[in-house]
């Protein structure tokens, strides 16, 4: 036993030290070196000012000009679908076929019935030349009028052909259902090899988006200011979206409605919007903005730069190499910046890049924008 303990120290004082050594550069390697963590480069930019078109902002709600439900006209099973639900169709484009062979057999059968009864003309018309020619004395008195009514009955009988030929040519049209205006088509209510009847409701729904109706109420202490714009050149409305985004394209008035609302003192109004890439959908409330005064000279604050708190509306300052929030009451939107009703002044300086990096009361590294254009 006293040797193996002998071995044992042996071992361990030669395991140790060479432990010690494995570890330590391995545990240096992965500290790294220490030292303060450089702040974030932030660009700064000087508030400017521009002139301001005060602008009155009401509720919208966007509809779409035309809307349809498609129906089946005739009964008959479901055999193509042909679109996918929620793309865009253009007006004429097959979207639906009903089986056809029961309809190609009605048309194949009055097509017959039409030529028969084209045939019974024919011989009846022949017939009663033939007695016009002859002499009286050689027919029956009756004769020359069963002949004329019998020519009659024919054409008749063409005719309710015919008829019926034009009403067979109508059922087998209309088991290929067509988009009869262009828009984004909905989901589909039937799947393949379900049986569709005129009373089977609607099949899908089109939508016309481009371009949109926006529906809005103005009060009527501005019912006459609005008139009177309108008689010149219907001015232009922007639109703010759901969530904050200024729409690029802007609309006009196309309506305003007969009478007032005595419940709440407004009158309905309606604004048309180009909307070619469906960024408007039907159905969304908007706020719409109508300029109603003279330009005001105001600061403007780029929209990216501008944050949104718990308190509202606020932007970044460098002072003493910190960024400090400084709460902003936002106007109208002027291209892609905000104006601003209160909390800036022209000349102040703000972050307006780099913003996601820093968050309030951090140290910042700040280089003004011109600055960092000479560095490029």
């Amino acid at each position: 036993m006293p040797f193996k303990e002998n071995a044992m120290l042996k071992i361990s004082d030669f395991l140790i030290p060479l432990l010690t050594l494995l570890i330590l550069p391995t545990a240096t390697a992965l500290a790294g070196p220490m030292g303060p963590r450089r702040p974030p480069t932030v660009i700064t930019a000087r508030i400017q000012q521009a002139n301001v078109v005060p602008a009155a902002r009401y509720v919208g709600h966007v509809e779409a000009i035309q809307t349809v439900d498609l129906r089946a006209r005739v009964e008959g099973f479901l055999s193509q679908i042909k679109f996918k639900e929620g793309s865009f169709v253009k007006a004429g484009e097959t979207l639906f076929v009903i089986e056809q062979s029961a309809y190609k057999a009605s048309l194949a059968a009055a097509t017959a019935r039409e030529a028969r009864a084209e045939a019974e003309l024919d011989r009846a018309g022949a017939h009663l030349k033939r007695l016009r020619r002859a002499r009286p004395s050689s027919i029956p008195a009756t004769a020359l009028d069963d002949a004329v009514a019998a020519e009659l009955t024919a054409k008749a009988a063409l005719a309710l052909t015919r008829a019926d030929l034009t009403q067979a040519r109508l059922n087998l049209s209309y088991t290929v259902i067509k988009a009869p205006i262009s828009g984004r088509i909905g989901k589909t209510n039937y799947t393949v090899g379900n049986l569709l009847t005129p009373a089977s409701g609607t099949l899908a729904r089109i939508v016309e988006v481009n371009p949109v109706r926006v529906l809005y109420s103005i009060s009527e202490n501005r019912l006459s200011a609005v008139r009177a714009a309108m008689k010149h050149k219907a001015p232009a409305l922007r639109l703010k979206l759901p969530d904050g985004k200024i729409y690029p394209l802007a609309g006009r008035m196309d309506f305003i409605d007969n009478e007032i609302d005595p419940a709440t003192g407004t009158i309905a109004v309606r604004a048309r919007f180009p909307n070619p890439q469906g960024s408007l959908i039907p159905g969304e409330y908007v706020t719409v903005m109508l300029k109603t005064a003279a330009p005001k000279i105001m600061p403007i604050v780029p929209q990216g730069a501008v944050l949104t708190g718990r308190k509202g509306r606020f932007v970044l300052m460098v002072e003493h190499g910190k960024a400090v929030p400084r709460p902003i009451t936002t106007g109208v939107a002027v291209g892609n910046n905000w104006a601003v009703k209160s909390g800036l002044k022209t000349g102040d300086t703000i972050i307006v890049s780099g913003i996601q990096k820093v968050r309030p009361g951090m140290p910042v590294s700040a280089v003004p924008a011109r600055g960092r254009e000479k560095k490029k």
